[in-house]
């Protein structure tokens, strides 16, 4: 007679797959949702100014705060219209979180045919906050 341990037969590991599956699909969705908001950042259309001398942006682990200025002046972020007000207290909220002395910045995509008044203003709130990186939006000639 044998012993019962010697006897019997071990069942094979079967790793499950599925919740894997679901987690992967997750993170297929939220990346297509923020690069859907990352694209949507730029949705109102304005007429950017030519600068032969403009530089490509480049990828920045800085935060950052992209305003919108429409030719008649009208100040958007992220693709919605803002008061001047909503606009200033996001550049407080940006000079706020720098981490490790690490400012923010603050891009500016004004219409070419706006006024300078609208943009000065933006530029006289980033320096109370003490933001000295600032970035306008440019075209080069051609494009």
């Amino acid at each position: 007679m044998r012993p019962p341990s010697i006897g019997r037969q071990r069942s094979a590991f079967r790793f499950n797959i599925t919740p894997m599956i679901d987690v992967v699909f997750l993170l297929i969705i939220f990346f297509l949702v923020a690069s859907y908001f990352i694209r949507s950042e730029h949705a109102r259309p304005v007429t950017l100014p030519q600068a032969p001398g403009g530089q490509r942006d480049t990828a920045d682990s800085r935060p950052h705060l992209t305003v919108t200025v429409e030719s008649a002046g009208q100040y958007s972020v992220g693709g919605q219209q803002m008061s001047y007000d909503s606009v200033v207290r996001r550049i407080q909220a940006l000079a706020q979180s720098g981490q490790s002395g690490t400012a923010g910045q603050v891009r500016i995509r004004a219409d070419r045919t706006s006024h300078f008044g609208e943009i000065r203003q933006l530029i006289e709130a980033c320096a109370q906050q003490r933001l000295t990186s600032i970035r306008f939006a440019v075209v080069q000639p051609g494009e």
